[in-house]
């Protein structure tokens, strides 16, 4: 699987129920980038996977290890 899908797969999981805006906005990222990166696989700047990495609590390598389920909302 390339990291791309990863990211989109982990991302689609830890947004649970939220509404896209909301977690755009928990994320402090913009709803049109949430959008491209929640449905379909894209790259983003490592900015943007260090800013989600900790907002979620991970480092970018458990954002990006397709076996880490740390992600995962709760």
């Amino acid at each position: 699987m390339d990291i791309a899908k990863i990211v989109h797969r982990k991302l689609r999981e830890a947004q649970g129920e939220l509404t896209q805006r909301a977690f755009a906005k928990k994320l402090g990222i913009s709803v049109g980038l949430v959008a491209r990166l929640t449905t379909a696989p894209e790259n983003m700047t490592l900015s943007t996977l260090q800013k989600i990495s900790q907002t979620l609590h991970l480092t970018p390598s458990q954002l990006l290890d397709e076996t880490d389920n740390h992600h995962r909302k709760r």
